[in-house]
């Protein structure tokens, strides 16, 4: 995933309501709201829906990640690749 640049303008009065509860933290105003835009990332991410995997497939996983880190796996050209 790569990281976005955003750029955005405040008015005097929202750097204003900002710079005084960031001081309060001791943040900087870019650095209290890069804060509250990760908390409300935060929050989403909090709410996704987690899959338990069976004991059989939680071990199989383990198995070929296993393999994978000794250099066993192939990368695919295509699904096709399967059948071989």
């Amino acid at each position: 995933m790569q990281t976005q640049k955003i750029q955005i303008t405040l008015t005097p009065e929202e750097v204003s309501a900002l710079s005084f509860k960031s001081r309060s933290l001791g943040y900087n105003v870019t650095k209290y709201v890069k804060f509250i835009v990760m908390k409300e990332a935060s929050s989403i991410v909090e709410n996704y829906p987690v899959f338990s995997m069976s004991q059989t497939l939680e071990k199989r996983t383990i198995d070929a990640l296993n393999l994978h880190e000794k250099g066993r796996s192939k990368k695919l050209k295509s699904l096709n690749d399967l059948d071989l």
